[in-house]
């Protein structure tokens, strides 16, 4: 039985994703996009009505919790994306909480509930230097793409 579950965050539990995302050794993966991010309470009430409010699919995120420890690890999400006319995937797992399978097992949620939603194929671009191309590929994703900077995978669900 998988250790995490798909988890949806209500409006003041961002504050775990505030963290997350400010979490330098967190997001180091990301530093050919500029590292962390800045997430402030007052972009929250907006940012909540379009990635778990809104119905129209274009969207879907969720926290992944552990359910031994009760609490969270991380998130995951997909949205559409107009110039890949594709949905990109994203699955953040927290620094402390790395190596125990949890991006594996947060992939592997996220792909369900897309397919659940009527989402064909999930697409990822990943920063040639970012090791989780490792866990993608391992997943079923494909590479479709290599530029200098990001592989881009696909998974066709």
């Amino acid at each position: 039985m998988p250790t995490i579950a798909l988890y949806r965050p209500a409006l003041e539990e961002l504050t775990f994703r505030q963290a997350l995302l400010a979490d330098e050794a967190t997001m180091a993966y990301n530093h050919a996009y500029g590292g962390t991010i800045d997430f402030p309470r007052e972009r929250w009430a907006d940012w909540y009505r379009r990635w778990i409010e809104d119905t129209s699919g274009a969207r879907f995120y969720r926290y992944l919790y552990d359910r031994q420890t009760d609490a969270f690890a991380g998130e995951t999400a997909y949205h559409f994306d107009e110039e890949l006319d594709g949905y990109v995937c994203d699955v953040i797992v927290h620094a402390a909480c790395r190596g125990r399978g949890y991006g594996r097992q947060g992939l592997a949620l996220l792909c369900g509930a897309a397919k659940e939603n009527g989402v064909l194929r999930l697409y990822d671009d990943i920063a040639l230097d970012n090791p989780s191309v490792g866990l993608f590929l391992e997943s079923g994703f494909r590479e479709v793409r290599r530029t200098e900077a990001y592989i881009l995978v696909a998974k066709d669900l």
